[in-house]
């Protein structure tokens, strides 16, 4: 930093002028005590020498202090003395100088957003190398403490082209490649038409890691792919290595895992298929040597802190569950001590028990050691909102299931669609009644409007007329958060009300999970997200779980699969989560989806697309989809 700050009073140095008083030896003095490192010294002979000057040159002189006065700290020092200049008129020879320190010093005082509109005036072309460094070293800073972490990166890479210590680079570029992983894939995937540069290798980058991260084989072949197509990158040695050692590490996996779950009341199915599809994970899993032991522990008739000290005291080194969100809230708002524990359920919204009611114990709650691994409705609505901007729309309805369950996913749709910038026409709930779901999807669409103009044209003219109803056209797309029963009166209802052609997105609740054309065939065009367990049942690496799937669902019934792969997910998660945990790019290819562990403690599953045509799920590419189904063979 002390190079960047020196660099930027040599920026603003008159060359060549000398006011009365001010004589070269002096300022040479002052210039020595700074480069022994006297720099408090040195700042107070800058100031000494400016009271001697007058106009630019004590202008020049006191921005070499100020310059000093904040490379050792002294930011409320030159606070005051920018707030002496800024009552002046600045010469124009000095102004950019004055610009870049007075954005260093707001950024330093916690002022991110005044730097970067300081900095949005200063023309590079009048600064040095190091000076242009200094720039987008300061907008790199001030973007990240805004959480903008893509301009941080885009910075990132424009400063990379003015450094040429080592040091510095390799500092930048891990930087750099921090900033990347935090954004969301979206964002980058967007980036990546109008970037320029290195900055193309970097998202390009960012997104074979992304792709390949849980496999080191196929992840080593995509990075010799991306360094044959980008020769000399920046990221190719210090970035590319650090990842493929990360992959290649030997994970310590735990050797006693206790399962926790509801064997009774109305949760107990559902527990049965999840343990029987952690069992079935199980026995797929490495030799019986290397494999943990498994104890399972019924949470159904005693307090949940009790069990689990029990499950510990059995010396269980890592834990999964409980099932149900009541226990899983007991369990993060106590004090409990945990081992590492993979939950099977998030945090009650609404706190139920005296010690869920501390400001502390909201849903976002964190707790050293406590991850969480649900399939939340949620966290589904908010990737049909990414996979709908990500296809070019921006203006959307909304039609959610009548009750708390609809409410919830619909808050979560509609917070993720306008932090893209989506406009939200209008959301209507679907009454549970079949005979009412047409009054509020025609009130939507503007056909009960149109209905209603015409009716009072009629009145007023006193004679019948010819009426053609029509909906809104400012409509790009529907949002669906509806069970199968629901789902499937919707394009039907479009169609009646003049809107067949309008495309529609849904979680995965549309769909039962069971192939049925023949009650499917009314879920044709509708695009949802779903886990790889059922939408690519022939993946290899599900034959074997697969095999032991059949009794299971004979016994519990076909709307318990998605409980099973939930169960298998458990198991790889249990085995799998200190290798994931920590690297935002990390993930285990699950049979409910891509997993990552965010930095929030929650497990990412990341759900695979398809579109409904002949009543079938077929995968979906966005960049073919149109208003006609695809065939199906």
């Amino acid at each position: 930093m002390k190079t960047f700050l020196l660099a930027v009073a040599a920026a603003i140095a008159l060359a060549g002028c000398q006011g009365p008083g001010v004589r070269a030896p002096a300022t040479a003095a002052a210039e020595q005590l700074a480069a022994q490192g006297r720099f408090e010294e040195a700042a107070e002979a800058y100031l000494a020498l400016s009271q001697r000057a007058r106009g630019a040159i004590a202008q020049d002189l006191t921005l070499k202090a100020i310059a000093l006065f904040v490379d050792i700290g002294r930011t409320e020092r030159a606070a005051g003395l920018m707030e002496e200049l800024a009552g002046q008129t600045i010469a124009d020879e000095l102004a950019p100088g004055y610009d870049l320190l007075a954005a260093d010093l707001a950024l330093r005082r916690g002022a991110p957003e005044r730097t970067l509109e300081l900095l949005s005036g200063v023309p590079a072309s009048r600064f040095g190398r190091e000076s242009v460094s200094k720039i987008h070293l300061l907008r790199a800073r001030a973007y990240e403490d805004t959480g903008r972490f893509l301009d941080a990166a885009r910075e990132r890479a424009a400063l990379d082209e003015t450094l040429k210590d080592v040091t510095r680079r390799a500092a930048n570029h891990s930087a750099l490649w921090d900033a990347l992983t935090r954004v969301e894939r979206v964002r980058r995937e967007q980036a990546l038409p109008t970037a320029t540069g290195a900055f193309i290798g970097w998202l390009r980058l960012a997104a074979v890691v992304e792709e390949h991260r849980s496999s080191p084989r196929t992840l080593g072949r995509a990075l010799s792919q991306w360094r044959t197509e980008f020769p000399g990158h920046p990221g190719g040695v210090e970035i590319v290595t650090t990842m493929l050692g990360a992959v290649r590490e030997s994970v310590r996996q735990p050797t006693r895992i206790a399962l926790l779950l509801p064997f009774g009341g109305d949760f107990a199915g559902a527990a049965r298929v999840v343990r029987d599809g952690f069992l079935a994970a199980w026995y797929s899993d490495a030799p019986k040597a290397l494999r943990p032991a498994i104890e399972i522990h019924d949470t159904s008739f005693e307090a949940i802190n009790i069990v689990y000290a029990r499950a510990i005291e059995a010396g269980a080194d890592f834990v999964v569950g409980p099932l149900r969100r009541g226990p899983v809230t007991s369990l993060a708002c106590g004090d409990t001590p945990l081992v590492t524990t993979l939950a099977l359920n998030e945090i009650n919204e609404s706190p139920t028990t005296r010690e869920e009611t501390s400001q502390a114990c909201g849903p976002q709650r964190t707790v050293p050691g406590l991850f969480h691994f649900a399939l939340a409705p949620e966290a589904e609505a908010r990737q049909v909102a990414e996979r709908a901007w990500l296809d070019g729309f921006k203006k959307t309805l909304a039609f959610t299931r009548e009750g708390e369950w609809g409410e919830r996913v619909y808050r979560a749709f509609a917070a993720k669609w306008e932090r893209f910038g989506g406009i939200l026409l209008d959301h209507r709930v679907l009454p549970s009644v079949a005979t009412e779901v047409g009054k509020p999807i025609a009130a939507a669409l503007g056909v009960s409007q149109s209905r209603e103009r015409a009716r009072e044209i009629r009145r007023i003219l006193g004679r019948a007329l010819e009426h053609e109803p029509r909906r809104r056209q400012d409509i790009d797309f529907v949002f669906l958060a509806a069970r199968p029963a629901g789902a499937r009166q919707l394009k039907p209802l479009l169609a009646f009300h003049h809107a067949p052609e309008l495309p529609v997105y849904s979680t995965s609740h549309a769909w039962s999970g069971v192939h049925d054309p023949t009650n499917d065939l009314d879920l044709d065009g509708v695009v949802l997200g779903d886990m790889p367990w059922l939408v690519t049942p022939e993946a290899p690496e599900q034959a074997s779980l697969r095999k032991q799937l059949g009794d299971v669902l004979s016994e519990h019934g076909p709307e318990f699969a998605r409980f099973f792969a939930f169960g298998a997910d458990a198991y790889r998660l249990a085995t799998g989560l200190r290798r994931i945990t920590g690297d935002p790019l990390a993930n285990i290819h699950g049979y409910t989806g891509r997993l990552s562990a965010g930095a929030d403690h929650r497990i990412v599953r990341r759900l695979s697309w398809v579109r409904f045509a002949g009543g079938l799920p077929v995968p979906y590419d966005p960049n073919a989809a149109s208003d006609d189904p695809p065939s199906v063979q």
